[in-house]
């Protein structure tokens, strides 16, 4: 049992009791953690769809166990995420549960946090900062999504004309280097936190910190989720930093997490205030990266930020849009984006020039232009930080020999070998949508077999590849051969589970299967399992309609994840034939993939 609380803590605001109950945490699970799943950089074959219709009970039970002081994170499927030149960070995919606590404790502290924080210049989280709308962004500067923000842009372009010199710089390995007690102080002087939910919120944090083998806690490093929770943390870790730059430069900075930017008219000046702020940092058992730390003029600043490149690059992804709605011609757009192109190719490699680079494929995606399909072996091997566009970009081309050279190419080479980059490689060729008889539809099967037993994630990629072109007993034979990758995982179970309504009726095979993973006491495999089996017990309720036919709006893609629900559904023969049957012909109309569509039409409903 938790301890009670002493009449010490009493008068705090945030209580523990208060921050978990169901309701606040079913709203960030709709608010935030369903979608941030969906955006992990490896996938869940079943859309953790077992968890979003019994979320209720699930999230009661989570609250109790909480309160009872009794609650465990569960296991969690560690990745690699390469950085640069094969130096590789390590970050965590939690189960639905543990991301829900953690997003509830952000929503929680995000309020007390927001009033202590001294400058609106700093920023952290995505979710939080959106503009209004697309008009709103002005993408001046090659920055990642978090830096589009216009504030955030519109303050450096100002350093680059305003101010004699801007400089940029950022904290050597800023999350690796947090202490969580100095951490925990922080938090504690912006008051209003009950003692029990900090304990608590530490206690989640040193449960998600890589730990090689079984070596003791450190004490020290913020885990590596794709959620807001850390980065609300290390942002406010930060804000001595913020009231600093504020007063030195008279409120000419901007931060987003450990990147710094301020401008200034004096080197000396410069010097002044990089040598106060590395001595404060200091204080918190940090520094300035000296590496990447720089004091530009206004010439270099223009070669480092490139920022007539990246009016141009704003400007004509505005226009193609507003061509492309109307049905008018982008011929001439894609021969002034190839002009200029060549001519930003030529440039110095400096800076920004990679992000510009990025944003080129970018608009080359929008525009469907295969002029950048050159470069695209280049960029797989050497620049990780690019190849998201890069998949983005064949996506949109759509499929053909070359594009599938070049990724089958990169996923059988020594370069691949980083967790988003395999599972990249597989969700391009999966997205694609290929007639039943294309010719690469057994070569991607051939690609799935050479590369599965790589590592656990080149068999999930493996199998999301094989669950969509391969045959019923292709996806029992490749299940079967690799029984001694997944079956010792409880994530790669749940994913096998996934796929188990394209063997159903295979029932020998399908039964092996399941016994295999309830012999394993895969409590996670197991809830899928069930929820499919649930799905079968009664039609589907409204708002399990309104998730098959993937809401009301369009989509570029029908996901695997869903045909597979709706193939478990279709196939249930205690259903009423006519219900399935019309369920079947109104899904047709829906999916836009012919492999999909081909296969609903052959699909015998008895």
């Amino acid at each position: 049992m938790r301890r009670v609380n002493t009449p010490r803590m009493s008068d705090r605001i945030l209580t523990f009791e208060d921050c978990f109950n169901a309701s606040k945490m079913d709203t960030a699970w709709k608010k935030y953690v369903k979608e941030g799943m969906r955006k992990q950089a490896l996938l869940d074959l079943h859309d953790y769809f077992d968890f979003h219709r019994h979320k209720t009970q699930i999230l009661k039970s989570v609250s109790n166990q909480i309160k009872e002081g009794i609650y465990r994170p569960k296991p969690h499927y560690e990745i690699v995420v390469e950085k640069k030149l094969g130096v590789c960070r390590h970050q965590l995919i939690p189960s639905p549960e543990d991301a829900v606590v953690l997003q509830t404790i952000v929503e929680s502290l995000s309020p007390v946090i927001r009033n202590a924080q001294p400058s609106e210049r700093a920023y952290y989280s995505r979710s939080h900062s959106r503009p209004k709308s697309e008009a709103d962004i002005d993408e001046t500067f090659p920055y990642a999504w978090w830096e589009l923000w216009p504030k955030f842009q519109e303050k450096i372009y100002e350093f680059t004309q305003t101010f004699n010199y801007v400089v940029v710089s950022d904290i050597s390995n800023y999350f690796d280097n947090i202490i969580f007690q100095q951490l925990r102080n922080v938090l504690a002087s912006y008051g209003k936190i009950d003692e029990t939910l900090l304990d608590f919120l530490f206690y989640m944090l040193e449960a998600f910190v890589w730990r090689p083998d079984y070596l003791p806690l450190s004490g020290m490093g913020l885990p590596q989720l794709n959620f807001d929770a850390p980065r609300l943390l290390g942002h406010s870790f930060l804000f001595e930093i913020d009231k600093y730059l504020d007063e030195k430069t008279n409120g000419n900075f901007v931060r987003w997490m450990d990147d710094i930017d301020f401008g200034v008219n004096h080197v000396h000046d410069a010097k002044e205030i990089l040598r106060g702020l590395d001595e404060l940092l200091l204080t918190r058992g940090i520094r300035l990266n000296m590496g990447k730390t720089r004091i530009l003029s206004m010439d270099e600043a223009e070669e480092y930020f490139l920022p007539n490149e990246n009016r141009f690059i704003t400007m004509m992804t505005k226009r193609v849009k507003r061509l492309i709605e109307s049905g008018a011609s982008i011929v001439a757009e894609k021969k002034r984006i190839r002009k200029r192109f060549r001519g930003f190719y030529k440039k110095k490699r400096i800076g920004r020039w990679d992000k510009v680079l990025g944003r080129y494929y970018s608009l080359s995606s929008i525009t469907k232009d295969k002029f950048l399909q050159r470069f695209v072996p280049e960029i797989l091997s050497d620049q990780p930080g690019l190849r998201s566009q890069v998949f983005r970009y064949y996506k949109s081309l759509g499929p053909s020999k070359k594009s599938f050279q070049h990724l089958s190419d990169f996923l059988m080479s020594k370069d691949c070998f980083d967790d988003p980059s395999i599972f990249g490689v597989a969700k391009v060729l999966v997205d694609w949508k290929l007639s039943p008889g294309h010719y690469l539809r057994k070569e991607i099967v051939r690609l799935a077999h050479r590369t599965s037993s790589k590592s656990p994630t080149n068999f999930l990629a493996s199998l999301w590849m094989i669950a969509k072109y391969g045959s019923p007993r292709e996806l029992v034979s490749f299940v079967g051969k690799n029984s001694d990758i997944w079956i010792y995982s409880g994530f790669l179970s749940r994913q096998v589970a996934a796929i188990t309504p394209k063997i159903k009726n295979l029932v020998g095979s399908y039964n092996f299967i399941v016994k295999k993973i309830s012999d394993a006491g895969h409590l996670e495999a197991l809830r899928v399992l069930d929820n499919l089996n649930d799905l079968c017990s009664k039609p589907l309720s409204s708002a399990d309609r309104l998730y098959l036919f993937h809401g009301s709006n369009e989509y570029d893609v029908y996901p695997l994840q869903k045909f597979l629900i709706a193939y478990q559904i279709l196939s249930c023969e205690n259903l009423n034939v006519s219900y399935r049957e019309n369920l079947r012909n109104e899904l047709i109309t829906r999916i836009n993939d012919p492999l999909y569509i081909n296969e609903l039409k052959n699909l015998k409903i008895k």
